[in-house]
Parts: structure tokens; C-alpha cells; sequence
């Protein structure tokens, strides 16, 4: 989830992951845009790429 993504509130990412999903994971990325990842940093790749390649996820949700 974007803070500031004009598109979908972040409250709305917030309330997928924690709420509708039985085992969703929110990734925070406190910046403008629709979307973060491949556009912002390693603290929001990392973590989607080793999910994609290992099924792991980290040991807490990440606020980058």
C-alpha cells in the first residue's frame, strides 16, 4: 500500500490485508504513486521478490 496513491487509499490496502484476506502481508510504502514495487526502492522490492522466488515472507510487515 502507497500512502499517497490517488487511486486507491491506503486504508483501503490496510483493510485488504489485515481485514479480507485470511493471510494477507501489507507492505507500507510511505510516498506518492499508484504503485511501489520495481518503481521505489529495495525496502518494497526485496521483500516481493524473495516472496515470488521463496514463498517466505519477512518476519514483519515493512514501512519503507
Amino acid at each position: 500500500g502507497t500512502t499517497g496513491d490517488p487511486a486507491t487509499p491506503y486504508q483501503q490496502a490496510v483493510a485488504l490485508a489485515h481485514d479480507v484476506l485470511a493471510d494477507g502481508f501489507l507492505i507500507t510504502y510511505e510516498g506518492e504513486g499508484h504503485t511501489a514495487y520495481g518503481r521505489s526502492n529495495d525496502c518494497v522490492n526485496d521483500p516481493v521478490d524473495k516472496f515470488f522466488m521463496t514463498g517466505k515472507l519477512p518476519s514483519a510487515e515493512p514501512v519503507c
